[in-house]
């Protein structure tokens, strides 16, 4: 990914698309806009791939009946029932009859029926037939239904969407701590989707709209990524140039939404970004009452921050797809899966030595301090030398991990010394010069502190063996004064029997 830095045009310098003409009823933006919620909105004359065939396709009749029609003897497949409509399209689940499978056919909605709305249905099983991979739905057959419309015959998906697998997640999530069930979940999910996109990347096909709503859950752990009804086919120079926008506007990447828009595979890479925002903070990035502010906010801020409870990895995977500048961003989707799958396989360890490093830059700060909070440095200090350890043990290659524990260990010894603590002292002595066998001789600090615990054992010894004479002196002085009192006593008793005789 590369680091450039680059001024942030204003707003003001920012080309957005035209949104003055009217949109479909159903996808008009209203006060109570929800994005993330509501259907893609495409603002285009022509989303025809640059790269797809003129040539006209002769497609086979298909019989589609209904499932409560009387006469179904010469129908292919019984629609059963709707499973829902977008912006231009229609998904009915039906039983295909000579497999006795359900399958999912989709068609032009009959309220939005004309020559475009064909033509992208077309296209999208035309890009659709070139993916076969396991987190693609596959389609069956393309044909000509009763009425003349294109139909496409989809594999049946029985599942749940991911929006609100998420949705239903983060609920459980408390003050924005994501805890490692849940993240790991979600990542795999994404690393399966990104799976997909890298295949289709390799075919120059590219998506347009991801987003956790077009990722379908099965019930046996599939996951699939959906409706690729805006997806194109980029040219030779990897691009595709298109006549205005299309896609979600709450996920757009800036350059989806400028008079003359471009995309390439980093559209998409700003887009799964996007998505993992929402994984990390429960919410799409970019939000508004209507699609004209949705735009002005990308214009504004193409990369909102997430919250820094989330682990520090994620978020700087995220902001590195986001960025605005495209030349800036991951270069594919296959390095920004990269990192995510280190963090899943090594991001706990990384968080252990950031949080180690953290305690390691409260026990220096406590240790310069003049006040008497010894309990408090040992306390922390301990958890640091705890975290470091842990660290090495896993990852014993680590030099920076090595030199923190020396350090963490050289502030634990010398506030060990000054509580009189010698024999915690020389753990920890014994301990750091573990950790440099080769460099005992010539290490300083360790040959001063070795001085100073054997001072303070001298002392130690030294102020034991007066307290040690000088209860000897006191117990010969009892002694002494016990014995003349017995003297004095067997005296008197040898008077008294004298008398008495």
């Amino acid at each position: 990914m590369n680091k450039k830095n680059q001024q942030k045009d204003s707003p003001q310098d920012f080309p957005t698309a035209d949104l003055t003409q009217d949109l479909p009823l159903d996808l008009a933006p209203t006060e109570t806009y929800k994005p993330g919620i509501v259907s893609s909105v495409t603002l285009i004359k022509d989303v025809s791939a640059s790269g797809s065939s003129n040539n006209s396709n002769i497609f086979p009749i298909l019989s589609i009946g209904s499932f409560n029609s009387e006469d179904v003897s010469n129908s292919h497949f019984e629609i059963e029932y709707e499973i829902g409509q977008g912006g231009l399209g229609r998904v009915d689940a039906a039983t295909q009859l000579c497999f006795d499978r359900r399958v999912a056919i989709k068609r032009v909605r009959s309220d939005r029926g004309n020559h475009f709305a064909e033509k992208q249905l077309k296209e999208e099983a035309q890009l659709m037939g070139k993916l076969e991979h396991p987190a693609i739905p596959p389609v069956h057959i393309v044909g000509i239904d009763d009425d003349g419309q294109i139909a496409l015959i989809m594999k049946f998906i029985q599942g749940n969407s991911w929006l609100e697998i998420i949705k239903r997640d983060y609920k459980k999530v408390k003050n924005k701590r994501l805890p490692q069930w849940y993240i790991e979940k979600h990542l795999n999910y994404f690393l399966r989707i990104g799976e997909a996109l890298e295949f289709a990347h390799k075919k120059s096909i590219i998506h347009r709209d991801i987003k956790p709503e077009n990722v379908v859950i099965g019930d046996y752990g599939e996951v699939y990524l959906i409706d690729w009804g805006i997806a194109c086919e980029l040219d030779e120079n990897r691009n595709f140039h298109g006549p205005g926008y299309a896609g979600t506007p709450c996920y757009a990447a800036p350059e989806m939404i400028t008079n003359s828009p471009r995309w390439d595979v980093r559209s998409d890479v700003y887009l799964m970004g996007a998505t993992l925002y929402q994984i990390l903070s429960g919410e799409p990035p970019h939000r508004g009452a209507s699609v004209q502010e949705v735009f002005s906010k990308i214009a504004e801020n193409s990369s909102p921050a997430i919250s820094n409870d989330c682990p520090d990895t994620l978020r700087f995977i995220c902001q590195g797809a986001m960025i605005e500048d495209v030349e800036s961003r991951y270069t594919s989707v296959h390095a920004m899966l990269e990192d995510v799958r280190y963090f899943l396989t090594d991001g706990e360890l990384t968080e252990l030595f950031a949080k180690a490093v953290e305690d390691l830059r409260q026990i220096r700060k406590l240790s310069e301090s003049k006040k008497e909070i010894s309990d408090e440095l040992e306390m922390i200090g301990s958890r640091c030398r705890f975290r470091l350890e842990e660290f090495i043990y896993r990852s014993p290659n680590n030099k920076q991990a090595k030199l923190n524990l020396e350090e963490c260990l050289k502030i634990l010894t010398e506030d060990a010394i000054k509580n009189k603590r010698i024999a915690i002292a020389r753990g920890l002595i014994k301990q750091y010069a573990e950790l440099i066998p080769h460099k005992q001789e010539e290490d300083s600090w360790l040959k001063s502190i070795d001085m100073s615990v054997s001072d303070l054992a001298n002392q130690l010894v030294s102020r034991s063996d007066e307290l040690g004479t000088g209860i000897q002196v006191k117990l010969i002085e009892e002694i002494a004064a016990q014995k003349r009192a017995y003297q004095d006593l067997r005296a008197a008793y040898i008077d008294l029997k004298k008398k008495n005789s």
